[in-house]
């Protein structure tokens, strides 16, 4: 039995300290969609940055989620939040606020809600925005106790001095690249030895959606991240023959509920798991740092590159991710009694 609800919906720009850039793509704030789902006492709420490779903006998530208003006030479970709403933001926000309402009625946490009373702090890895390598290599040097790094490169002649760089820099910390699908097959090869010359341990995404069947053929010795590539269920059987590690995010596959079940079939292919995040808030982070203690690989550090986080905040600390001293459910009830 579902509950009837009032729904809000809200823009938020949240600014960056400084902007941030990836091949192809430069950001400078943390644009979010934030719902507020109010039944009786209770209010849930849920973020979403939408996946802009998509063309998902805050304004098309508004107009997808004022097209279901009335089916999602009426009340709907999480389960048929999936049947109405096609995979993306506008889904992982409502999916979010629905989680937390649930929470709250038992009197719970979403953690507990989930069947893991105990949440444990993540390792993260922590991102270095594409720039010239001198630059580079100071951000990762301010990562100061950070164990592991994903370096963000464009397919430019720089990239090799960039890791070269970034090496020398920070010696002893792990290190991971993510092309966000801006090289060609031949600057994969022409980096591959780069990347084993500074003990590179993961590629993520080389090379574009659509154009990356190469992968099958080619032998390379360091293991390889689909996230682009990856939306959502349909896309794994083509993914299991090119790459190693799944980058699950919220925002593509459409929320928590949706990403608890494709763990299972992630793994039952042979590959690893990891979460990532769009920019975002604490808020944005909740439900992912849930996800996170399933995965093989954590990179949820979107609120650490914000001018000002909301309230409550996650915390970073030592390369760890340390959940709000409010647990999320709990942290909407006192939002609520406001």
């Amino acid at each position: 039995m579902t509950n009837p609800c009032t729904l809000s919906v809200r823009i938020e720009q949240w600014p960056l300290a400084a902007p941030f850039h990836i091949s192809g793509h430069t950001v400078d704030a943390a644009r979010v969609l934030v719902v507020s789902l109010i039944s009786g006492q209770y209010e849930g709420r849920g973020e979403a940055a939408g996946v802009y490779y998509r063309g998902e903006t805050t304004d098309t998530m508004v107009e997808q989620l004022a097209a279901v208003r009335p089916e999602i006030e009426r009340g709907i479970s999480r389960e048929a939040l999936i049947a109405l709403m096609p995979a993306g933001g506008a889904r992982n926000a409502i999916d979010a606020a629905l989680w937390s309402l649930a929470a709250q009625r038992c009197g719970s946490t979403v953690a507990q809600l989930a069947g893991r009373a105990r949440l444990r702090p993540l390792r993260t890895s922590f991102t270095v925005g594409v720039d010239a390598a001198g630059a580079m290599a100071e951000a990762a040097r301010s990562y100061e106790g950070a164990p592991a790094l994903k370096i963000k490169l464009d397919g430019s002649v720089l990239d090799a001095d960039r890791l070269v760089a970034i090496r020398a820099a920070c010696p002893g910390v792990a290190l991971s690249v993510d092309a966000n699908q801006g090289w060609t097959p031949e600057h994969m090869m022409q980096m591959l030895p780069v990347m084993q010359r500074v003990g590179v341990d993961l590629l993520e995404q080389p090379l574009p959606v659509g154009e990356d069947e190469c992968l099958e053929s080619m032998q390379y010795p360091i293991r390889m991240a689909a996230d682009e590539s990856f939306q959502d269920l349909e896309d794994l059987a083509a993914v299991a023959r090119r790459y190693d590690v799944v980058n699950v995010k919220l925002d593509k596959c459409g929320g928590l509920t949706r990403a608890l079940s494709l763990v299972a079939p992630i793994r039952n292919l042979g590959l690893s798991v990891m979460v990532g995040c769009m920019p975002c808030t604490s808020l944005g982070v909740a439900p992912a740092y849930l996800l996170g203690q399933l995965c093989d690989r954590v990179d949820l550090d979107g609120p650490c590159f914000l001018a000002e986080d909301r309230m409550p905040s996650f915390r970073y600390r030592n390369g760890y991710l340390f959940g709000p001293d409010r647990p999320w459910g709990l942290d909407d009830a006192s939002h609520a009694a406001h």
